[in-house]
């Protein structure tokens, strides 16, 4: 029971810590707060509604855990975040004015719409492909990969690969439309995107949970509405009861949608029934593993043994992961979750966790992860700042700049190796921006010829 207690505590507190965080700053936020608002959200709220189960889920029983563990984790994150802000707080003028987050809506909502909405019928013709013609419809499961892996074609699985960034851009856009324009062309905007919503959902709950948050927060912050207001929270009730409904048709469906092949109309239940259906929802926030968790079975181990670090492995598999095989063919690669199983003495199912940066950090570095990390999100945040400042005036590029990192820095989760990713995407983005720059520049001198 004091390890539950232990983590009521101190999730609770972090959720206290949010609240007041929101009350303070919701006025003018910047891209560091959206980061310490989904990371408050990820080590606060998900370890408290697993705290209220005295019970064991998927992995861990943390009934009897000890509650110094347990403190460690949160004191960690805490000091992480306040390294974080304090340091932020002495940016370069050139470079914070850059980083609002009200400027970016601004700039979003100026992009290329053509280019916009030809993404966006790319993705729902995909969905639409992915499904009739190689029965996929959202991930696939590890023993239905390795049934059909094989027979899926290169470009196929290369873009299931940047799906959820492309999404999350497309929202970006979308919803940043909706704030600023005014009339029947709002309204477009809005069917658009409810016409959208379920692309993004049919790959789970957590991009629909982040999508939700980060409409609610340009919202607040376009319109310059406090939060706290009565009137406001009915709004924000009405939100988490729609993330419940959503949540309770998603676990009635998972298993259907999830299975490769054509949908199984007999298994599909009725659709009222499994909205109103808490129970499934409930237990399975009772039983999956929260982005926390991964942070404990790391800090778990080495409270006893500080000495229990993998000295890089995972970032450097991370590192492996990001670059083509068309530039590294023989590159060979080693299971994350095999090193960590190896590394703990324990079955893979046993650390089958959302790998977080500052977890991944702390398995790779230990403790020095409290200086680690602060330095790779600050150093993001000012390439975001300055990428932002030479894309001032090419609005489409500074959208696809900064939703890329801002999807990394929102993805609290599974951002434990998605640096290199990012890096990657920012890397052929730049390399198209200055394609770009080059041919409009040679456009121009053939016409003064």
């Amino acid at each position: 029971m004091i390890g539950n207690i232990s983590v009521l505590f101190f999730s609770f507190l972090f959720i206290c810590i949010l609240t007041i965080y929101l009350a303070k700053v919701q006025s003018d936020l910047d891209i560091i707060d959206i980061y310490i608002i989904f990371v408050l959200l990820h080590f606060g709220l998900y370890p408290f509604v697993r705290g209220l189960y005295f019970g064991k889920d998927v992995i861990f029983d943390f009934t009897n855990c000890n509650p110094l563990v347990i403190g460690l984790i949160f004191i960690q994150v805490l000091l992480i975040l306040v390294i974080i802000r304090f340091i932020s707080w002495y940016f370069p003028k050139n470079i914070s004015i850059y980083l609002n987050i009200r400027n970016m809506i601004q700039q979003w909502s100026r992009i290329n719409r053509y280019i916009l909405l030809s993404i966006y019928i790319v993705l729902i013709l995909f969905q639409t492909i992915s499904y009739y013609k190689y029965g996929v419809k959202t991930y696939i499961m590890p023993d239905e990969f390795e049934r059909i892996g094989k027979h899926l074609p290169y470009w196929f699985t290369s873009v299931r690969t940047i799906y959820p960034h492309l999404a999350f851009l497309i929202f970006l856009g979308l919803f940043s439309n909706i704030l600023k324009l005014k009339g029947y062309r709002q309204y477009v905007w809005i069917i658009l995107t409810i016409l959208f919503v379920p692309i993004v959902t049919i790959y789970g709950r957590r991009f629909f949970l982040a999508m939700i948050v980060a409409a609610a927060i340009f919202w607040f912050i376009e319109k310059r509405k406090n939060i706290f207001q009565l009137k406001y929270m009915k709004v924000i009730l009405v939100l988490v009861c729609g993330f419940f409904l959503f949540s309770n048709l998603f676990q009635a469906y998972r298993e259907v949608f999830q299975a490769v092949g054509p949908v199984n109309l007999e298994k599909l239940k009725n659709p009222f029934e499994a909205a109103i259906n808490f129970n499934a929802t409930i237990n399975n926030l009772k039983m999956r593993p929260g982005t926390w968790e991964f942070n404990f079975l790391v800090i778990n181990n080495q409270f006893s043994k500080p000495n229990m670090v993998t000295n890089g492995k995972i970032t450097w598999e991370g590192f492996k992961s990001s670059i083509p095989r068309f530039f590294w063919a023989d590159k060979q690669f080693y299971n994350i979750d095999k090193i960590l199983a190896d590394l703990y003495h324990v079955k893979q199912i046993e650390i089958d966790i959302g790998k977080n940066l500052i977890g991944v950090a702390q398995v790779d570095f230990g403790y020095l992860s409290i200086i680690i990390v602060p330095i790779i999100i600050l150093t993001i945040v000012i390439v975001m700042g300055v990428l932002i400042k030479i894309t001032l005036q090419y609005p489409t590029f500074l959208w696809l700049f900064t939703g890329n990192i801002l999807f990394f820095l929102i993805n609290i989760e599974e951002n434990g190796n998605e640096i290199f990713f990012m890096v990657r995407y920012i890397i052929i983005t730049l390399i198209l921006f200055v394609t770009y720059l080059v041919s409009q520049k040679i456009y121009l001198m053939l016409i003064r010829k």
